[in-house]
């Protein structure tokens, strides 16, 4: 049972259902500070967008090679079906959202897949791979969302970006922290460039910095600032204790599961 247990959450991780419901949280933060019911539609987008993504990012070499065990082949069935379930329902939802999220596909292709054969990909670029995954992230989290409204909310949209991009940014610092014997040397990863120790410490000013950009635009009593604080103070906790040759579990589960707490908050508050 136990065995199955493991085997379980191991799939539930690497097929990144874990981090397609972190993401999905993130656009419900966004829906809810805009004060805008979730429509079925935008969620199956989103979830399943973030889901084919994560994947291809991860399992490129693999489809690549053709070398695929059981578990990488099944999930990539899982991608793949990710893929016609979202490429079907943006169809369905405004035409904003879909240039949101054509210019998030955009980046994640940039990230993965050389656009010439005798150029590497934009991840292997000298400090882009952080700045990458923080715009991608911020299509799917906040332009997505504010886009399914009748009017989009320009100053709302930059409000939240700069807030959840903060936390996006501060959140991807455990994870190269962790990568740190295995990155190569030439990809320039802040710990790479500035050291363990100054990294921690720039995650926590970005922190505070975020915490009061969210109380300056939103109000210290506000559902969206108090479910915030307690937010980025896990997440500075989480950062604080990162080190090389860390477990997995620590950054892919908990670390990538930060948000669905954020998105519970939110309602407790």
């Amino acid at each position: 049972m136990l065995n199955l247990l493991k085997k379980s959450l191991n799939f539930y991780i690497k097929s990144s259902i874990h981090v397609a419901l972190a993401v999905l949280s993130l656009a419900k933060i966004s829906l809810f500070s805009a004060g805008l019911d979730p429509q079925y539609a935008l969620l199956i987008f989103i979830f399943f967008s973030a889901l084919s993504a994560y994947n291809f990012i991860k399992f490129f070499p693999l489809f690549k090679s053709q070398k695929l065990s059981f578990s990488p082949a099944l999930i990539s069935l899982l991608t793949l079906t990710a893929f016609i379930i979202s490429g079907t329902v943006i169809f369905l939802l405004p035409s904003l959202v879909a240039a949101f999220a054509i210019f998030g596909g955009f980046l994640v292709l940039g990230y993965t897949v050389p656009f010439l054969s005798t150029l590497s990909n934009w991840r292997s670029k000298k400090g882009w791979k952080l700045y990458l995954v923080v715009l991608s992230w911020l299509c799917l989290t906040v332009g997505v969302p504010l886009a399914s409204a009748e009017l989009f909310d320009a100053g709302l949209f930059f409000k939240l970006a700069l807030v959840q991009g903060i936390y996006i940014f501060v959140a991807i610092l455990p994870f190269e922290i962790g990568d740190l014997n295995v990155d190569a040397a030439a990809l320039q990863t802040l710990p790479q460039t500035l050291g363990v120790k100054r990294v921690k410490f720039l995650g926590v000013l970005l922190l505070l910095s975020g915490s009061l950009i969210a109380i300056m635009s939103f109000g210290f009593s506000s559902p969206f600032v108090k479910s915030s604080l307690i937010t980025f103070l896990i997440l500075g906790l989480c950062l604080w204790r990162s080190k090389e040759n860390q477990s997995p579990l620590f950054t892919r589960f908990w670390v990538e599961g930060i948000p669905i707490l954020w998105y519970i908050l939110i309602y407790y508050f």
